[in-house]
């Protein structure tokens, strides 16, 4: 028997049970999906045909595996982040924040050991380094 189900059906129902059950972070994820449609259709008004369950599990699994890359790069950044920050400290890179000092009237430089988040903070020796020092010494200049 032929699919009964529109497309957008389809996946407006694979949404809806993919919010509600979550991701469900499996190697081989049809047969929870397969699970999650046949409990869905317990309750449904008509019976589902088997074309139709088999599209809405693969179109749930395609939101699944969305999400769940969506997610992986997410901490593959933020594993990034930490190891070149790890790295940085292990390799004695400092992070420098200058800024102008009205009551000493004098340059002022912060310094840090671990990676800043804040504005301001650049790595030592860098470009952008060199021309926030530079600004900042001349910003009482003019």
């Amino acid at each position: 028997m032929a699919r009964v189900m529109r497309d957008t059906t389809v996946e407006a129902l694979a949404k809806k049970l993919f919010e509600t059950c979550g991701t469900s972070w499996l190697d081989d994820s049809y047969l929870q999906w397969s699970a999650a449609v046949r409990a869905w259709s317990v309750g449904s008004t008509r019976p589902l045909h088997e074309e139709d369950r088999q599209a809405i599990v693969y179109a749930i699994q395609r939101l699944d595996d969305a999400e769940m890359e969506r997610v992986r790069g997410i901490e593959a950044a933020e594993d990034a982040e930490r190891e070149a920050a790890a790295l940085d400290s292990l390799n004695g890179v400092r992070w420098l924040k200058h800024g102008w000092d009205c009551e000493q009237d004098c340059l002022v430089t912060e310094y840090a050991l671990e990676r800043q988040s804040g504005t301001g903070w650049y790595r030592e020796g860098s470009i952008d380094e060199i021309e926030a020092r530079e600004n900042a010494g001349q910003r009482e200049l003019f």
